[in-house]
C-alpha cells in the first residue's frame, strides 16, 4: 500500500508521542504522583528516566529538570513519599512535577488529535508525594548515583 508524505509524516508524530508518553511522562508521574508504590529502588527509578530519557521532554520541562534526583524514600515507612533535605528542594521538585503534568496534558491532546479522538476526559492531577526528610540517614549518598 502506497502512503503520502503527509501520511507518513503524521504516523511518525505518533509514533513519537506515544514513545513520549510511555518512557518519560506517564512513568514520572506514577513515581511522582502514587503513594500506593511500595519497593526499593524508585529514586533510582526517577533517576534513570532523568538521566536517560531527558531528551524525550519538552522545552518546559528541560527548563527546570535538574540532572540528578535529590529524594530518597524510607524504607519501612508506612506512607510513601519522596523525602528532601530542605523546604526548598521540595519547592524545585513540586515545580519540576508541574512543568512534567502540564506537559503531559499537552502531548495527550495533541495524540488524541492525530488518532481522531474528539471526545475525551483528561486525567486529574495527582498529588506529588514529597515531603522534607526527617532523619539525617535519608540523605546519605545512594550507592547508585556517582558524585563527580
Amino acid at each position: 500500500m502506497w502512503l503520502s508524505i503527509k501520511e507518513i509524516r503524521k504516523d511518525r508524530k505518533r509514533e513519537f508521542l506515544e514513545k513520549r508518553l510511555e518512557e518519560f511522562y506517564i512513568p514520572l508521574i506514577n513515581l511522582f504522583g502514587h503513594g500506593s508504590l511500595r519497593h526499593s529502588g524508585l529514586e533510582e527509578e526517577v533517576e534513570k528516566i532523568i538521566v536517560s530519557k531527558r531528551h524525550l521532554c519538552g522545552k518546559r520541562v528541560a527548563g527546570v529538570l535538574p540532572q540528578h534526583f535529590t529524594g530518597r524514600t524510607e524504607i519501612g515507612a508506612e506512607e510513601f513519599y519522596f523525602y528532601f533535605a530542605s523546604e526548598d528542594e521540595v519547592k524545585r521538585w513540586q515545580k519540576v512535577a508541574d512543568a512534567v503534568w502540564d506537559e503531559y496534558i499537552e502531548v495527550l491532546k495533541e495524540y488524541y488529535n492525530i488518532i481522531g479522538v474528539k471526545n475525551y476526559t483528561l486525567p486529574e492531577k495527582p498529588e506529588w508525594m514529597f515531603k522534607v526528610g526527617i532523619t539525617g540517614q535519608l540523605f546519605l549518598p545512594s550507592p547508585s548515583i556517582s558524585q563527580h
